[in-house]
């Protein structure tokens, strides 16, 4: 078995058999419905509102623990988290409020683009998983339909809320993306590839500079770069995870994989990986130079998918992307992560956020396509 083959198994092994099992034994809330927003690293939930991305995502990672092979009870984990977003996150008008109290009232009723993708992402996990019957389709094309109605800019983008808040960011249109092309596969309406091909043209004509194949993050309402600090700010996490999806949404069209991809992922390999923590860092600036030197989670993981589209089975690059995400996964209590590296090489000690289960499961499912990684580690 090669390095490669040894780090994916482990990480699966992980995900399966200790992750999976806590986060819906412990981390869901059996009492008001949904999940704990986060689990202390002794493994004890963490009171606080739910928020609507949280729901969102562990939906879809339960789903798509099912559609990976995980013999737990998937299908309960993942309508406990479904039926309690259609309860309590969805507004009048189909979209997703953002924030509601541990009793289910709503805290945050207002319109936050960046949960709008994960609520789309979340019922292309349900239609998928549970088929037409359950209804997510029809709240998928309703809310779909509000978004180009009463949020599009006509450049393929949305706005980010209900005044039109500023700056524009880019992660939001990140997670619509990625939204529609869960759906393209499943679902034959071409609403779903115009929402994709909008956002791709986008990315590939205004997001990422043509010079040096860094994207930025915050924009102004014309979409020009933001002024000061925000309009130079670029993560790396950020440039893996759209190469992955660029990667993807070329694939499902059948066009070309854009360069764009690979120079995304060159430009944080060039200036957003520390090689003494081997780890990809918060943010730098669009001229490579440093900006915030922790070390996030999930940036770890997106990593990790980015390189199995582009390095294939470069079994060097692809088993360190994993060795510095299981770093993060050397908890007290099994199952649980750290989310945050210091600069100092030091884990910032808090509650694992449970959002992270999202990306770990993202990175799995990739291995596994890539490398056809069995279900166990043989005895």
């Amino acid at each position: 078995m090669s390095d490669l083959d040894g780090e994916a198994l482990a990480l699966r092994h992980w995900l399966f058999d200790v992750a999976l099992p806590l986060w819906w034994e412990v981390g869901a809330d059996r009492v008001a419905g949904g999940f704990h927003e986060a689990l202390a690293l002794d493994g004890s939930p963490v009171a606080r509102p739910h928020r609507a991305r949280t729901i969102t995502r562990q939906a879809f990672s339960y789903c798509e623990a099912g559609r990976l092979g995980w013999n737990g009870p998937w299908r309960e984990a993942a309508l406990h988290a479904l039926d309690y977003f259609r309860r309590h996150f969805v507004a009048a008008d189909a979209t997703a409020r953002s924030l509601v109290d541990v009793d289910g009232t709503a805290l945050d009723a207002g319109f936050d683009l960046y949960d709008q993708g994960f609520a789309l992402l979340a019922l292309a996990s349900g239609h998928r998983a549970f088929g037409e019957a359950g209804g997510w389709r029809g709240s998928a094309v309703a809310l779909r339909t509000a978004l180009e109605r009463d949020f599009a800019d006509g450049r393929g983008g949305f706005i980010e809320d209900r005044e039109g808040r500023l700056p524009r960011r880019v992660n939001p249109h990140m997670h619509l993306f990625e939204s529609a092309l869960a759906w393209m596969p499943i679902d034959a309406d071409p609403a779903w590839r115009r929402m994709a091909d909008g956002i791709a043209a986008l990315c590939l004509e205004t997001f990422i500079d043509p010079a040096t194949g860094a994207l930025r993050e915050f924009f102004t309402a014309d979409w020009s770069p933001a002024s000061g600090i925000a309009g130079r700010v670029c993560e790396p996490g950020h440039h893996y995870e759209w190469a992955f999806l660029l990667d993807r949404w070329a694939k499902l069209v059948g066009r070309p994989t854009p360069t764009a991809v690979s120079r995304l992922v060159a430009f944080a390999d060039a200036h957003g990986l520390d090689l003494r923590r081997g780890v990809a860092i918060n943010a730098i600036f669009a001229d490579g130079s440093l900006h915030d030197p922790v070390a996030r989670l999930w940036a770890q993981a997106e990593r990790i998918r980015a390189y199995t589209v582009e390095f294939r089975r470069d079994d060097g690059r692809i088993a360190a992307a994993i060795r510095g995400l299981r770093g993060f996964l050397a908890t007290p209590v099994p199952g649980i992560w750290f989310d945050q590296l210091g600069a100092d090489g030091r884990f910032i000690i808090e509650p694992a956020r449970a959002t992270s289960l999202y990306h770990l499961v993202g990175a799995v499912a990739e291995l596994g396509r890539a490398l056809t990684v069995p279900a166990r580690i043989p005895p």
